[in-house]
């Protein structure tokens, strides 16, 4: 496996915080670590949207408007499933970060894992910044993480937004020639599970 800080023991989580089932995932597999006494570490994962629609040629009426009826059948499960993770979350609504706030609280994730900070500690910590009802701004994210790792305040005073954007892109694109397609994934020993419905399967693996 490429060298970016992955211990071999632990389970991987990546994750992509703007994500209600990433966050659902991370509570999840935090509480499967603590039962199983495992060690998992959180990553994030930024995947640009993959859109190729516009490649696509158009075609006969009928076929446009069953095309259509598919996106709109699309978006409301998503907007379902969506609705669903935030009541896993015991959540009423979602939460909002801006650009910088994002960036930041994805960074701060890579450096908990660089220092392998277990997912029982980071779970409740992305817990309470989600469930804060506030505009997740840089002040915010700071301050959880500074909570979290009183270590990272000197690094966060010379944080850039645009060479942390530049480091986050990099990591994901090199997860993704490891095989990782979307957030969450897991990975255990090079292998990638898509989605977190792989816990029984992790749990025999992991076992001595």
């Amino acid at each position: 496996m490429m060298d970016y800080g992955f211990d071999a023991l632990s389970v991987h989580v990546l994750v992509d915080l703007s994500d209600p089932e990433s966050v659902v995932g991370i509570k999840a597999v935090a509480e499967w670590a603590r039962d199983q006494d495992q060690a998992v570490q959180v990553w994030p994962f930024l995947r640009e949207p993959i859109n190729t629609a516009a490649e696509v040629p158009k075609g006969t009426p009928s076929f446009e408007a069953y095309k259509a009826r598919r996106g709109l059948a699309r978006r409301r499960y998503k907007d379902q499933e969506r609705l669903r993770n935030l009541q896993r979350l015991s959540l009423n609504q979602g939460w909002t970060f801006t650009d910088a706030g994002a960036t930041l609280a994805h960074w701060g994730l890579l450096r908990l894992a660089e220092h392998r900070v277990s997912a029982t500690t980071v779970s409740p910590f992305i817990l309470g910044l989600v469930s804060s009802n506030e505009v997740l701004d840089t002040g915010c994210v700071q301050a959880a993480l500074v909570e979290v790792m009183p270590g990272l305040a000197g690094e966060m005073g010379r944080f850039d937004q645009a060479a942390a954007k530049a480091e986050l892109a990099e990591r994901s694109l090199a997860l993704s020639d490891l095989g990782v397609l979307s957030a969450p994934s897991m990975m255990y020993q090079a292998e990638v599970f898509s989605g977190m419905a792989h816990l029984p399967r992790l749990t025999a693996l992991c076992r001595p």
